[in-house]
């Protein structure tokens, strides 16, 4: 598979999911009106096209974000950006797998790397929703055809069977619904947006963290300090590995 080729590259070998968790009414009634504000003031374009926050064209200054090259406009919206992402009430889970060991490891039944990821990822939010007495659905950004059911599937059986630490019963009590709710940036989510937005950063710094030579550039600095701060979920007494971060294996 595609995702076990070139595991000498660290490119390549470490793979991470992140999960920005949100009130549904809050991203109603605020965030969406927030991400479309800052598209409205920053930038001129045609209203019949959608502006999507998305990191990479962001740092290439690609397409609409060429505009960023008027330094005025770059402070205006890093300004506007960091107090989205420093103001907006969400938490966060980053679970990041070293492809290359978890070949390594003869005894793991699930050896695709992505679908390993989802099933952490699924886990985590469950005992998070559990703690929050609350309930919740998983929207992931759409991959396209064979990959979106492939991860349809591996939530079916998550959900069917549960985890090492989590059983199906506590599972399906806080996560109710069968389906995915697959995404396209053509569809303009806002908690997508924000979460693209955090999640290279987040990488990074959870690779950090495993003292990866990693280089964090300004603005992944900036977030990763908001993320340690007061956003990764976290236990009663302050505890983000296990809860907001996860390294496997």
């Amino acid at each position: 598979m595609d995702e076990l080729n070139h595991l000498d590259n660290d490119n390549h070998r470490y793979l991470s999911l992140t999960g920005a968790i949100l009130n549904l009414q809050y991203v109603r009634a605020s965030l969406v009106p927030a991400v479309e504000a800052i598209k409205r003031d920053i930038f001129d374009f045609d209203p019949d096209d959608q502006i999507n926050l998305h990191r990479t064209d962001i740092v290439k200054k690609k397409g609409v974000y060429g505009q960023l090259r008027d330094v005025e406009k770059n402070e205006e919206f890093d300004r506007r950006i960091f107090q989205l992402i420093s103001q907006t009430p969400y938490t966060v889970v980053t679970a990041l797998v070293d492809k290359l060991e978890m070949t390594r490891q003869h005894h793991w039944e699930q050896k695709h790397p992505y679908h390993y990821l989802t099933e952490i990822m699924v886990e985590k939010y469950a005992q998070f929703l559990e703690r929050n007495n609350d309930i919740g659905d998983i929207m992931p950004e759409a991959r396209q055809g064979k990959k979106d059911r492939e991860l349809q599937r591996q939530f079916e059986r998550v959900r069917e069977n549960g985890t090492r630490y989590v059983d199906a019963a506590r599972i399906q009590s806080a996560i109710r619904t069968q389906n995915l709710k697959f995404r396209t940036k053509r569809d303009n989510v806002a908690g997508l947006q924000l979460c693209d937005l955090i999640a290279h950063p987040s990488h990074m710094h959870v690779r950090e963290t495993q003292n990866h030579a990693v280089n964090l550039g300004p603005f992944a600095v900036r977030v990763r300090e908001i993320l340690v701060a007061q956003k990764y979920d976290r236990s009663n007494r302050g505890r983000i590995s296990g809860y907001g971060t996860k390294v496997c294996p």
